[in-house]
């Protein structure tokens, strides 16, 4: 589930800010992270690991602060439940 703040963040800025103030009530600054990196790879075509990286990357660039493996974890297992649930026919 996608918090609300998060859903009404317009930049990376607004992002950020949200990480480093503590995440939401409901995610760690971690957790956020890797929904942010999650959703921006799932707007590239290939949605993979290379792009969730490059999202947490600008994120840290921009200022974050959040523990990289472990956002990077999350974001990872949140991709993997994505394509297990996505028929083989719909990934390529």
């Amino acid at each position: 589930m996608i918090s609300e703040e998060l859903k009404k963040a317009e930049s990376i800025e607004e992002v950020v800010q949200i990480i480093d103030n503590g995440g939401t009530g409901f995610e760690t600054p971690e957790e956020v992270a890797a929904k942010y990196a999650y959703l921006s790879a799932m707007q590239t075509e290939r949605h993979n690991k290379e792009d969730i990286q490059a999202e947490l990357q600008s994120l840290m660039e921009e200022g974050a602060m959040f523990e990289y493996p472990l956002a990077l974890e999350y974001a990872e297992s949140y991709l993997i439940d994505t394509l297990t649930d996505t028929p083989r026919s719909e990934r390529f």
